[in-house]
């Protein structure tokens, strides 16, 4: 099978497959290893044992169990993981002190707008952990609620970025479990903000109901200001994939009211952790731009969107949001697209095509994907410039596919 009807087959991201075939020394996960326990079960009996034989003598022909750059890493991995483990560093610093530091190292992570997915999952992924073993040796309710905060902020940053390597079923688990923590800690702003990326995902899987539906819930819970303005401006992109230009407008203007709450009343999630957690200007133009874009209205998009690349590129260089900012840079093309504008668009694309394997993500390769399709149809379909920047784009698109999530 081809990749696309193998994972089709299995019912998992095309990426997902890719990523095996690229690296074959990969034990899957768990989940994954049921799926294709039960693919093999679903396969005829003659089938099953010529794919056991086969996997047999692969085996039994192999010179060595792993190569050597697999030892090294083997290597690196076991010994990294012995001395985090290390039953020391559980007697090191009082739980007041360590609970300081995990709160440091989130601020950190969350402001890692340069990071690559991977590494963003894997260092939310480690603080989550720590903090949970924290959990486990307190019974003090406020330092339980401190912990459960950190779990609930590490649970989201790893759903938000499995969602960027392509793992949409397992970030929306991860999604789910980051609501119940953040009502756990009692984070009434933590909450709002898991719910607006539940919201994210079914706008992604194209489910606006269903983003709807975590929008009215997310609306009870949320503080007044900053995080009712970002569920305001989720909520747009859901009311626009129903082609409501109405409903869009009428949330768009009510979030003004909040946007004037959040100047007098800095939320504290945005304010002390920041970074992903933060909603500022940036991010709301980029919402309302998609918004327009999927209502085809090129003008109100490019608008958006060029607010949104300017506000991005006035920070500092180090702590810019390379994601957010192409992302942008891909919503300018497709409006110019859907504005005649064949060659504003591809000028707008050019940093974008250029973009280096390892800061490819799915939101990016999404939009893009937005872009050729608008180029498939009239006026682009006989344009022959036209017709070379689909091609380009296509290729883009093949190559992140198949490369190795990472």
């Amino acid at each position: 099978m081809t990749n696309e009807g193998f994972a089709g087959w299995l019912g998992i991201a095309v990426r997902t497959v890719a990523y095996w075939h690229s690296r074959p020394d990969t034990v899957p996960g768990k989940f994954n290893q049921e799926i294709l326990t039960a693919a093999l079960n679903r396969v005829s009996e003659v089938v099953r044992d010529g794919f056991l034989r086969e996997s047999v003598d692969a085996v039994e022909k192999s010179d060595a169990p792993s190569s050597a750059g697999t030892a090294v890493v083997d290597i690196v991995s076991d010994a990294t993981e012995s001395v985090a483990d290390d039953p020391l560093l559980t007697l090191g610093p009082a739980i007041d002190e360590s609970i300081e530091s995990l709160q440091e190292e989130m601020i950190l992570l969350a402001g890692s707008g340069g990071m690559a997915a991977f590494d963003v999952f894997t260092s939310a992924r480690h603080l989550r952990n720590e903090a949970r073993k924290l959990a486990e040796r307190t019974r003090r309710p406020g330092d339980l609620a401190d912990l459960y905060a950190i779990v609930g902020q590490g649970t989201a940053l790893m759903a938000s970025t499995a969602f960027d390597l392509g793992h949409w079923n397992e970030s929306a688990a991860l999604a789910r479990a980051s609501t119940q923590y953040a009502d756990l800690a009692g984070h009434a702003s933590l909450k709002a903000w898991t719910y607006g990326l539940r919201m994210t995902l079914a706008n992604w899987r194209n489910e606006p109901d269903a983003a709807l539906a975590y929008f009215a819930r997310a609306m009870r819970a949320a503080p007044e200001g900053e995080p009712r303005l970002r569920l305001r401006y989720i909520a747009s992109r859901s009311h626009a994939l129903l082609a409501d230009a109405g409903s869009v407008a009428r949330v768009l203007d009510a979030a003004q009211r909040d946007r004037e709450v959040a100047a007098s009343s800095p939320d504290g999630l945005s304010r002390l952790v920041g970074g992903e957690f933060a909603f500022g200007d940036a991010r709301a133009a980029a919402c309302a731009a998609a918004a327009w874009l999927d209502l085809g209205n090129g003008e109100q998009a490019a608008r958006y969107a060029h607010e949104a690349l300017r506000l991005h590129e006035a920070v500092p260089a180090p702590r810019q949001p390379y994601s957010q900012i192409n992302g942008a840079q891909i919503d300018v093309a497709t409006a110019y697209l859907h504005m005649g504008d064949r060659d504003a668009a591809a000028d707008a694309l050019r940093s974008v095509l250029d973009l280096p394997a390892q800061k490819r993500n799915v939101s990016l390769t999404g939009r893009l994907a937005n872009a050729g399709r608008l180029l498939a149809t009239e006026p682009w379909a006989t344009d022959p410039e036209a017709q070379r920047l689909a091609e380009h784009i296509s290729v883009w698109l093949a190559e992140t596919s198949a490369r190795p999530l990472s």
